[in-house]
């Protein structure tokens, strides 16, 4: 198996795709820039939630919706009080107990793919939590700053060594499979072979489960596919709170929730996303679900509402 993260002609391509400079994606050694407060935690009923930092990512503005004119794009961004010169995406780990379960949603990019990520094991340490404490690694889809986090960018042992995993199955056959690179285009080939490079070491350890599947008692997998092919939302309930953690269903504040009917860049499936977001935002508005959202701005709690004929995204 090819193990290469990004070679130089994938790392180019890549950095063209997102709109940035070749060196921004390079690998790096030192521990990568995240949010000044290390975890933000909340009960759900019984259970809680405690939210880490990896870091952040700065995309260009025009990655975030490709298909709709950038003058449209910045004028929406500019009303909400956003700047207009590019995109700060968070990205925010979720860690849950519940029980004798310690289960973490995701584990950030690790060091290799940009340096500003790569943090969430030093958040760990300053909260006071040992990576080798968790029982389960939760995986909502394989892109870098999702999985890249699973295996020890030094010494290749894994950073969360007593947890079993568990990822879609649908998302595990695409990523894993010989012909992965042909389902994809060129400048996304390095994905795959990041993907591959993380999850092989974990494969006996991973229950590849169905969309809806039952993970621990009180935490089930949600189907929300379109920004891969098996993109899975975690739901948390305990008594009568409920929580859903969005992976990337949900990536902007403003834009996923006031203009649901955009295509975000980085979707593979950008109809499907589409109609995933609608549903979505549908059921945890009128649900009252709370949610946990991956790239909003830290620590991306809070709930969904509607304002008239759209959603809004309402901190907590």
């Amino acid at each position: 198996m090819d193990t290469l993260v990004l070679d130089r002609r994938s790392l180019l391509k890549l950095s063209a795709l997102l709109g940035l400079a070749p060196s921004v994606l390079m690998a790096r050694s030192m521990r990568a820039h995240a949010a000044e407060a290390p975890a933000h935690t909340f009960a759900v009923g019984d259970a809680e939630i405690t939210v880490l930092s990896d870091g952040y990512m700065e995309l260009p503005l025009a990655n975030l919706a490709p298909d709709v004119p950038i003058a449209d794009v910045e004028r929406v961004v500019a009303e909400a009080g956003l700047r207009t010169s590019g995109h700060t995406s968070q990205v925010n780990v979720s860690l849950i107990r519940s029980g004798d379960e310690l289960v973490l949603v995701d584990t950030g990019g690790g060091l290799n793919f940009l340096d500003t990520l790569g943090g969430l094991v030093d958040r760990m340490d300053e909260a006071g939590i040992d990576p080798g404490a968790v029982t389960k690694v939760v995986l909502t889809h394989a892109h870098p700053d999702h999985v890249w986090g699973i295996i020890d960018d030094f010494d290749e042992s894994e950073r969360f060594p007593n947890a079993s995993y568990t990822m879609c199955g649908a998302e595990w056959d695409f990523w894993m499979a010989e012909d992965a690179t042909s389902k994809l285009p060129e400048a996304l080939y390095g994905f795959v072979s990041g993907a591959q490079r993380n999850l092989a070491p974990i494969a006996e350890k991973t229950r590849r489960l169905a969309a809806d599947a039952e993970i621990a008692p009180g935490i089930h997998y949600v189907p929300t596919p379109g920004h891969t092919i098996g993109h899975c939302s975690v739901l948390v309930e305990s008594g009568s709170e409920q929580v859903m953690i969005t992976g990337d269903a949900l990536t902007h504040k403003v834009l996923a929730f006031e203009h649901p009917r955009w295509h975000y860049g980085m979707d593979q499936f950008p109809d499907q996303a589409v109609q995933t977001r609608l549903k979505l935002l549908d059921r945890l508005a009128t649900d009252r679900i709370g949610i946990v959202a991956y790239h909003l701005p830290w620590p991306g709690v809070g709930h969904v509402e509607t304002q008239g004929d759209v959603w809004q995204f309402a901190p907590a």
